[in-house]
Order: C-alpha cells, then sequence, then structure tokens
C-alpha cells in the first residue's frame, strides 16, 4: 500500500500544474495563518471576529481555513482583529 501511495505521489508531483497548485495552496496557508494569529493575538474568537465583520461565525471559519475569499472579506477580518490587509507583490 505504502508502495502504491509513493508511486502516486511521485507521479502527481511531475504534473505540469503541480508546483502552481503547490504554491498558492502555500499563499492561502500563509494568509489564513496569520489571520487566525492576528485573533489570537487580540484574545477574540471567532464569535467575536465575526459579530465585528457583521457575519457569521461559519464566515470566519472558512476564512481561517484559507478557503477563496475576496480581498475586501480579508480586510474586514484584519480590521476586525486590530490589523490592517497588506498586499504586496514582490
Amino acid at each position: 500500500m505504502k508502495d502504491a501511495q509513493a508511486k502516486q505521489s511521485a507521479a502527481i508531483r511531475k504534473k505540469p500544474c503541480y508546483d502552481r497548485i503547490s504554491e498558492e495552496f502555500d499563499i492561502e496557508y500563509r494568509v489564513a495563518s496569520d489571520l487566525q494569529s492576528a485573533r489570537k493575538r487580540n484574545h477574540l474568537t471567532q464569535a467575536q471576529v465575526a459579530e465585528r465583520m457583521g457575519t457569521t461565525q461559519s464566515v470566519v471559519s472558512r476564512v481561517e481555513k484559507g478557503s477563496n475569499v475576496s480581498l475586501e472579506t480579508l480586510a474586514r477580518y484584519a480590521a476586525a482583529c486590530g490589523a490592517r490587509l497588506e498586499v504586496k507583490i514582490a
């Protein structure tokens, strides 16, 4: 079983789209992690952030899971945590 999984994993890594998808996932994960850290740093629950944003706790949970959300939602989340969203293109 492990050999089959290793072969499948190696085959997936060889696909042309692997690097792009991997990079996109890394970006989503970093953003979600940074937002969650800002919330915890300010001793806020997801429900409190949701209330400040005027939305539901389930929306906040999706944001923290790295779901595909708009920049506007990310900015509102950051503001609810007393932070601001900065987008940098390097």
